[in-house]
Formats: structure tokens, sequence, C-alpha cells
């Protein structure tokens, strides 16, 4: 999370899935990182609920344990992205700068 603090971001923390679910019914969020494993399900509990309700949302994996099998299952289930834990600034940074170039190609497109 110190990572998000240094960004000029709104980051909010949801240490449940459920609690999760709360903070998305409550405001419209760009991207969402989430750790493989909450205390109350896994990812793929929260990524199906976000591709359901929110397809537009981005959705960063945080593998801790997982190798390539993993990654790919996160991505075929509609993960943008997926990070290898311990994280390095620079690899949100890149995935928070892809994500505003896609917005900004989409808007472009709508906008054309």
């Amino acid at each position: 999370m110190r990572m998000f603090d240094e960004l000029s971001i709104n980051s909010y923390v949801a240490p449940t899935i459920r609690d999760a679910r709360e903070l998305l019914g409550s405001r419209s969020l760009s991207m969402v990182f989430c750790e493989e494993r909450l205390s109350d399900g896994s990812y793929c509990d929260l990524l199906r609920d976000i591709r359901a309700t929110w397809p537009e949302t981005g959705f960063v994996v945080l593998l801790c344990t997982g190798e390539r099998e993993e990654y790919l299952q996160a991505m075929r289930l509609g993960a943008q992205e997926v990070l290898r834990c311990p994280l390095r600034p620079t690899d949100v940074d890149l995935v928070l700068i892809q994500a505003m170039k896609e917005s900004d190609r989409k808007e472009m497109a709508a906008n054309a």
C-alpha cells in the first residue's frame, strides 16, 4: 500500500472479498489490485464479480505462490495483468501507465 500512497491517486484497502464487494458497490473503480488469496476466498471470486458487473474495471492479480500455470489461469479468467510478489514500484507504475493509455485510446475512439 505504501507504493500507492506515493502516487497521486485515490486508493482503498479491502482485506476481504466481502469488503471489496461493498466498496465496489459504493463507487466506481478504475483498477483493482488483488492478492491471489484472501481470508474469505481467492481472487477468482472477485474477478468473476467484476467482469460480470464492471467489465471496464482493470484487474491485477498479485501472485505470491503461483507459477506459470497460475499466471495463465488468471489471464484466462480476465485479469488485465498478473504481478509477482514482492512488488517493485516500477511494476505498479507500468500497469497504471498501460491502463491510462488504454483509457485514452478508448476515449479517442469513442469521440471519433
